[in-house]
C-alpha cells in the first residue's frame, strides 16, 4: 500500500493518492493537505458526493486536468473494496 501512495493527511495520517492532491491543490491547501474523507468533512459532504462536486472543478481547469488525467489509478489497493471513486469518475 504505501508504495502507491505519495501523500499522508494532515489530520488523519490516512495515506492518500495524487488525485486527492490534486483536490488539494483545487482547494488551495498547500502547507496542510487531507485525505478524501477529511476534506469530504470539512464540507460537510460524503466522501463520494465531495469527490464529483470537486471533479467538475478539476474537468474544467487543464491545469487540475492534465495531472488528474495523467495519474493512473487502476492499482489502487482501495478499488477491491470499494473506497476508491476514480474508476467510476474518470
Amino acid at each position: 500500500m504505501a508504495d502507491f501512495f505519495d501523500y499522508y493527511c494532515d489530520a488523519c495520517d490516512k495515506p492518500f493518492c495524487e488525485r486527492i492532491h490534486v483536490m488539494n491543490l483545487v482547494l488551495n491547501n498547500v502547507d496542510s493537505e487531507f485525505c478524501l474523507e477529511c476534506l469530504a468533512k470539512s464540507t460537510e459532504k460524503e466522501p463520494d458526493a465531495f469527490y464529483h462536486w470537486v471533479l467538475d472543478y478539476v474537468m474544467e481547469r487543464e491545469c487540475f486536468k492534465t495531472p488528474w488525467e495523467k495519474f493512473n489509478p487502476t492499482p489502487c489497493p482501495r478499488i477491491t473494496d470499494k473506497t476508491c471513486f476514480c474508476p467510476i469518475a474518470s
